[in-house]
């Protein structure tokens, strides 16, 4: 139902109105458009800071999720129409993505729809502790992104190309 996406960082320029399109398209592909989700573009500092309360691992980093549900099966969301309509909520490290889009010759316009997927992924239920579940998750996100880059012309690809 609600998209939430807003600009708390001024470190990098982002084209608001284009990420909002893109983040409705990727919903409308993972029948997600019901659930209420948000997506917050942020410092450096931030997301190290809930990099560090959340997981534990004090570093910056390009996203975050937090889920509103406990998805026992990847991908099984709850009714649509319930009280439990949330997705969750993502975090995107703006000039940590910024500068990796430098540092491999792209662009945060190419970059963001595959990130976003990922966030995506991991408020269904999907994660990549071990090769089993990432092969699956890698999956889920190659389908998605093929999709979006038909009805959008983009080349978007999914973050990591091997388990590691």
């Amino acid at each position: 139902m609600t998209l939430l996406l807003r600009n708390l960082q001024k470190a990098v320029s982002v084209n608001v109105p284009k990420l909002k399109q893109d983040v409705q398209s990727l919903r409308r592909i993972m029948h997600v458009q019901r659930f209420d989700v948000a997506v917050l573009c942020v410092d450096d500092n931030k997301i190290q800071e809930l990099n560090k309360m959340y997981r534990g691992v004090d570093k910056v980093t390009d996203v975050l999720s937090f889920p509103a549900n406990e998805i026992q099966v990847p991908g099984k969301l709850p009714d649509p129409w319930s009280d439990l309509a949330d997705l969750g909520d993502i975090f995107l490290g703006m000039p940590y993505i910024y500068n990796q889009c430098v540092k491999d010759g792209t662009t945060i316009e190419a970059v963001l729809p595959a990130i976003i997927t990922h966030g995506f992924c991991h408020l269904m239920g999907f994660d990549h502790e071990n090769k089993e579940q990432w092969l699956e998750m890698r999956a889920k996100e190659v389908s998605i992104l093929e999709k979006f880059n038909k009805i959008t012309g983009n080349g978007s690809t999914p973050l990591a190309t091997s388990w590691s």
